[in-house]
């Protein structure tokens, strides 16, 4: 209650500031609240727990109250009487009778083979599924709205690099207009320079067609609307941390929550053959009724001492031959169960395959980012250089655009490689269950 609490109060203190600057937390938050998906995964556990209270019904006694009136009527009808030797034909009257009658049943299972107890078992164990499924929805809920945040600032800090090299490449070609008006450079360097300005210009408007699509699909992941304006942020940018293969796959196989979905599944898969194997037994089931009436509806409630009958029942049944449909059932029953041995293990092989390429890719992430570092600082030297020898005539316009380009492309490279790392991360955290 009370994060729902500090959701709402957020929520509404920026709709009345009119900014949305969002930390990853406070994206994650406004998901857990406003996302369809999650409500809906909510809802289904629900509908399953009620199932547990429904399983219950196999053992408890069933109870039922009933009442009704007859009237019946019956016409003139020929009758033959033999009297005395002598055959008489006569013909009755109209006859009418009322008959009223209630009463109350009480019947009760005894034993049907374990199948009610195991029925209970597999209610219980398919909620328990039910929560983990519940809780995986809302892993990749957490994921997806992870990545499409890291989306969003990975489309910002894109567009401050483009539109670093929109300024640069405004304020060369401010200066090759300059030179080429009094004589210095050929028509050519000032073509130069605006075909780059035009380029940067253009990267600039495609990066911002990129951001706003980020931002709609960050508002989706959020359960809000596509167009809302937002801003998102994060305080330092946190380099992924090196884990150890082993411990992360002891993490995976512990705690992924794909996994033990399926582990799940395989207890509820042996609970159903259980559930079958009890048509082996006999059912023994017993029920007892009263009730009390007659033609006249007063005899259904007074004189209690007159008017009532019971009957008291024990039920035992064994089907000798049912076609073999019941040994046909145990056995695919048996074989669903086994099936799900050969699941998890190729589940498990699944999970292993996928926590070395993630831990692959983070390390290689970690050293591109180490490698644009130092291009970044190479390439911003290279252009002061180039820049420079320009200015004293001892290099073209060309090496100047092209250092240009190169620092503009290791910025971009430093940004891209920075949140694909932090997406990895997130996507190692969630077969590792430890998100």
């Amino acid at each position: 209650m009370r994060k729902v609490l500090i959701t709402i109060l957020f929520i509404i203190s920026i709709a009345i500031s009119g900014e949305k600057k969002l930390t990853l937390g406070d994206c994650i938050q406004i998901a857990l609240e406003k996302n369809l998906e999650m409500s809906i995964a909510n809802k289904q556990l629900k509908a399953v727990q009620e199932g547990v209270r429904a399983s219950y019904g196999n053992i408890l006694p069933y109870i039922s109250f009933r009442t009704n009136a007859t009237k019946f009527t019956q016409g003139p009808t020929d009758i033959s009487m033999a009297y005395g030797g002598f055959v008489i034909d006569t013909t009755s009257s109209t006859s009418r009778m009322n008959q009223y009658n209630t009463g109350v049943t009480y019947s009760q299972n005894l034993f049907d083979g374990g199948k009610w107890w195991n029925s209970i078992k597999l209610a219980k164990n398919t909620y328990k599924g039910a929560v983990v499924d519940r809780d995986r929805a809302r892993q990749l809920m957490i994921v997806n709205v992870t990545e499409k945040f890291y989306n969003v600032l990975k489309a910002q800090e894109l567009l401050k690099v483009y539109s670093k090299s929109l300024e640069n490449s405004q304020e060369q070609l401010k200066k090759t207009k300059e030179l080429h008006r009094i004589g210095q450079v050929a028509k050519k360097d000032l073509f130069k320079g605006q075909v780059r300005e035009g380029n940067d210009r253009l990267n600039v408007i495609q990066q911002k067609s990129m951001l706003k699509s980020a931002i709609s699909d960050l508002n989706i992941a959020m359960g809000l609307a596509p167009n809302e304006p937002l801003e998102v942020y994060e305080k330092a940018y946190q380099k992924p941390e090196s884990i150890d293969p082993e411990t992360a796959e002891q993490r995976a196989f512990e705690n992924n929550l794909e996994l033990n979905s399926l582990t799940a599944q395989k207890q509820s898969a042996f609970l159903n053959y259980k559930i079958a194997k009890g048509d082996r037994y006999p059912t023994l089931s017993s029920s007892f009724s009263y009730s009390r009436g007659g033609s006249e509806l007063s005899r259904t409630y007074s004189e209690l001492d007159k008017w009532w009958n019971t009957s008291l029942n024990l039920n035992l049944s064994y089907p000798l031959f049912d076609g073999f449909r019941r040994k046909t059932n145990i056995q695919q029953k048996l074989l669903n169960y086994k099936i799900y041995n050969d699941q998890i293990e190729k589940k498990k092989m699944d999970i292993q395959n996928l926590v070395q390429n993630l831990l692959l890719a983070l390390e290689t992430y970690k050293e591109m980012i180490e490698i644009n570092e130092l291009n970044i600082q190479s390439a911003q030297e290279d252009l002061r250089l180039a820049q420079e020898m320009y200015r004293l005539n001892s290099a073209t316009l060309l090496e100047v655009l092209d250092a240009q380009v190169e620092l503009t492309r290791a910025r971009g490279n430093l940004v891209t490689t920075k949140y694909d790392a932090k997406i990895a991360e997130v996507q190692l955290a969630l077969v590792m269950g430890t998100l």
